[in-house]
């Protein structure tokens, strides 16, 4: 893009000037002959265009004393500092028999600040009590100064009347709203019910309002202005305006000015800055002290914000013209988003829709990036763990609010921190001999942790939203450096991957290319059909045995999207449930259980979600959503023993609205099966008593369901394979269970998975098999020793214990055990698809960032490789 160039208004340098005026000495005074410097004449010639000069340089900075001043007349002013903000932990050693208060306005401090300078200062926000019989207490607390009751002096009653703060800069403003109140002296009987006011000082004060303008001033039109920065608070001017006669209107104000001769009185935090972004558990220093009382951050202070420089604000100026009164552009979204507080180094805004099946219409998503401090050299990665240190639900609030203010009617709009993937870079640089190479290294170090960095600092370029790592750019990173010769055996690697022991896999039905799997390290997910994978949620000290979407075998309905439930293990006999909304962006509260679950199913009844719970107590219900402290209701599924252990559950919807729910029972008890939603009393035994059923599944297949039960097989037995049943509407069906032995050697069925008319079954032993069904006499068929699953021992291959496939029964298929994920090729090939590490690329989500992990470079020299 070429912009225009002004030019300036006047071009003459020094030298025309002096030439100037020796061209008029020849045409006016021919007898002055000698122009050397040495006369005295030029002299002051010389002098006369030195100061002309200076003039015109003046002269020529009056486009940009315009452009500002076109910039105030818009409303745009420099954005004051903003004060960090964090949680603070009051506590006692140990509980005592009274309450203690901890006023509003305690200050806090570092244990020890660094030389040079003075420690950082928080301030208490609200008045907080420890109960009798407590031990803590929380309260919020801003890198401030709180200035109490500052007189700014006494109205004029003019017009256009303002006051000045006595210690600025006013701080931005804050969620809670006290950063700034301007109250002025009431009159006798002027405060009214529901009006805001305090006392101060033995005087009543009404308290007005902050606006962006007078455009606006409420019904009661107690309004002002304020420049932070400077601590100027403006009251209304007064103006004529056209009347419908064509003429003007008397003089008028556009809101109320305070009567002559009433005090305005002012409560306001001061300071902040970009150094109250502190590290948890460093605030421990009372200034005001309180006997017995012990203080403490566990969170970080962050938000903190230096005052904007007028340099910026020139490069903001024109971006803000679009946003300054509502947001409707995804810019104006993240401009605002940045600019409206100081917790927020970039932002990114984007309809949900366009990601998300499940997302409303009209629903606006802005990702967000804490603010930090720019490294000062990049000697060290900024990593994932750094960045969600700095999160905090205050500042997410005060962005989501200033956000709402201004979004167009009809939109929602949506506040996230972002999500992030560490990413770390191996490779040999070969060095030409003349160079260092450890200063090559450090260098190289630098540059990559600057270039994959998802900050915006010091001219450095962030890491797009969504944009993947290739071996390209690490190229050109490294490459771009004169002393290197060249860059070999370049490898990409990342932090988290399902590389072992995958305990559950399923796909989603709703959400293109979405997979979850689960192994101990959390639960991951996959955008890209298991191109690459997330860690979305780590539960410590939980194995997670169970993941379900909403499959389409239980209905397709509009409220069924995003719908995903995992089942975890904790120690001893007890599980706990939980469930997203929206693809495990985030969790409703869990439930706990005294029991295992082995199994889960979704449900709807009557425009009802619920879970259906298969245990080793038998069967329980959840409602969705739920309340935590109600727990799971039992659902009767036996007439006689109510309690029988549980292996699977599984549910199938037909097009008529029928719901089929079947259950695997423990202790060899066969299958159940409610034709009736799975409602209580409605299931009925059709058969496989005495077969150890270890897992169900539905299979859809030329306008048929089918129903699916897995066998199990103990220690060297063969197993038998698989059993299929035609549901029909009813308890019964003429065919009975269908056995689907033939060719099965491999032990335990772990998983069933259906692509078209086929079957694939996760085993014990021989990998994946699959079956025909449309053959004339089927019979399972075991992979090739080569098909790329991995190899326990010969003729053996490790156990597979999770199997899915993509919805409606189409490619791809993807199975797991103890080394990863698997996907299923075109010519059934098998690869692997979870690795940690990657020739090429690292994807990562568009509503992800990439960070550097700790970057590993071996610095030869070209002396130590051989030639070519």
């Amino acid at each position: 893009m070429t912009y225009l160039t002004p030019p300036n208004l006047d071009d003459r340098r020094f030298a025309d000037l002096l030439q100037e005026a020796r061209d008029r000495i020849r045409q006016q005074c021919p007898d002055w002959t000698d122009l050397s410097p040495s006369d005295p004449g030029m002299v002051l010639l010389e002098t006369f265009a030195h100061l002309t000069e200076i003039m015109i340089y003046r002269l020529n900075r009056l486009p940009e004393k315009a452009y500002i001043e076109f910039l105030n007349l818009i409303g745009v002013r420099l954005q004051p500092p903003a004060a960090a903000v964090t949680r603070l932990v009051f506590s006692l050693p140990k509980p005592l028999g009274h309450a203690v208060e901890i006023p509003k306005g305690v200050r806090v401090t570092l244990g020890r600040a660094g030389s040079g300078r003075e420690p950082p200062i928080f301030t208490t926000s609200e008045a907080v009590t420890i109960p009798a019989g407590s031990t803590s207490a929380e309260s919020v607390a801003y890198h401030c100064d709180w200035v109490r009751g500052e007189l700014a002096g006494k109205s004029s009653g003019l017009q256009g009347f303002f006051v000045n703060a006595k210690r600025p800069p006013i701080v931005a403003p804050n969620r809670d709203g006290l950063d700034l109140v301007v109250a002025v002296e009431a009159g006798p009987d002027e405060i009214e019910d529901h009006t805001a006011a305090l006392e101060y000082d033995g005087k009543s004060y009404i308290v007005w309002r902050e606006a962006e303008n007078f455009a606006n001033p409420g019904s009661d039109g107690r309004v002002y202005l304020v420049d932070r920065l400077t601590g100027k608070i403006m009251f209304t001017p007064a103006l004529r305006l056209p009347d419908p006669a064509g003429g003007m209107t008397p003089l008028q104000t556009l809101a109320q000015i305070p009567p002559a001769g009433r005090e305005i009185r002012l409560w306001y935090r001061r300071g902040g800055g970009a150094e109250g972004n502190l590290a948890a558990n460093t605030l421990n220093t009372l200034k005001d002290p309180i006997v017995g009382v012990a203080v403490t951050n566990p969170e970080p202070a962050a938000g903190g914000k230096a005052a904007e420089t007028l340099e910026n604000a020139l490069i903001r100026g024109p971006q803000q013209i679009h946003s300054l009164e509502r947001v409707v552009t995804a810019r104006d979204y993240a401009l605002l988003a940045v600019h409206c507080s100081g917790a927020a180094n970039r932002a990114k805004a984007f309809t949900r829709a366009d990601i998300w099946s499940h997302a409303r219409p009209g629903t606006v998503e802005v990702l967000i990036v804490p603010n930090l401090p720019a490294p000062d050299d990049y000697s060290a990665p900024l990593t994932a763990e750094q960045l969600y240190a700095l999160e905090s639900e205050e500042a997410r609030l005060r962005i989501q609010n200033a956000l709402a203010e201004r979004r167009p009617l009809g939109t929602e709009c949506q506040v996230s921190w972002a999500r992030y993937k560490n990413v770390t870079v191996r490779a040999q640089i070969v060095t030409h001999r003349e160079e260092d190479p450890q200063n090559l290294k450090d260098r190289l170090l630098r540059k990559l942790y600057r270039g994959i960095n998802p900050i915006e600092a010091n001219s450095a370029q962030p890491w797009p939203f969504g944009q993947p790592l290739r071996v390209f750019d690490v190229y050109k990173i490294l490459g771009d450096d004169p002393g290197v010769k060249s860059v070999n055996d370049v490898r990409l690697s990342v932090e988290h991957a399902p590389n072992a022991d995958v305990g559950a896999l399923c796909a989603d039905a709703f959400q293109s290319k979405t997979w979850y799997s689960a192994t101990p390290a959390g639960l991951f997910r996959s955008s890209n059909d298991g191109e690459g994978w997330e860690l979305i949620e780590a539960f410590a000290g939980e194995k997670i045995d169970a993941i379900k979407a909403w499959p389409k075998e239980a209905g397709a309905g509009p409220n069924h999207a995003g719908l995903l439930a995992i089942s975890s293990r904790l120690p001893g006999s007890a599980s706990r449930v939980r469930v997203s909304l929206d693809c495990g962006e985030s969790w409703l509260d869990y439930v706990q259980t005294n029991f295992l679950v082995e199994d889960m199913a979704w449900v709807e009844r009557d425009a009802k979600l619920a879970l259906l719970l298969a245990t080793e107590k038998g069967l329980f219900e959840l409602g969705v959503p739920w309340d935590p402290a109600a727990g799971p209701k039992p659902v009767q599924f036996d007439a006689e023993d109510n309690e029988i252990p549980l292996y699977a559950v599984t549910v199938s919807a037909d097009p008529s609205g029928l719901v089929n729910v079947a259950l695997a029972a423990g202790n060899n008890r066969g299958i159940y099966l409610s034709n009736n939603g799975g409602r209580a009393g409605s299931f009925s035994a059709i058969g496989l008593k005495g077969e150890l059923v270890r897992l169900l599944a539905v299979q859809n297949q030329g306008g048929h369901s089918y129903l699916w039960a897995g066998i199990g097989a103990p220690g060297t037995d063969p197993g038998k394979g698989c059993f299929r049943w035609r549901l029909t509407g009813t308890s019964d069906n003429n065919e009975g269970w269908k056995g689907f032995q033939a060719g099965w050697q491999a032990g335990s069925c772990n998983g069933l998975a259906f692509v078209g008319e086929e079957v694939f079954a996760a085993s014990q032993r021989l990998g994946v098999l699959s079956l025909n069904t449309n053959s004339a006499a089927p019979a399972w068929k075991a992979p090739d020793a080569k098909c790329g699953l991995p190899v326990r021992d010969v003729g053996r291959f490790q156990a597979v214990d999770a199997i899915a496939a993509a919805p409606a029964g189409k490619a791809p298929l993807m199975c797991g055990g103890v080394e990863g994920l698997y996907l299923r090729g075109a010519a059934g090939e098998f690869r692997n698809c979870s690795a940690d590490s990657f020739p090429d690329i690292v994807t990562v989500p568009c509503n992800w960032l990439l960070c550097s992990g700790a970057h590993a470079l071996e610095v030869v020299s070209e002396d130590e490789t051989p030639s070519d």
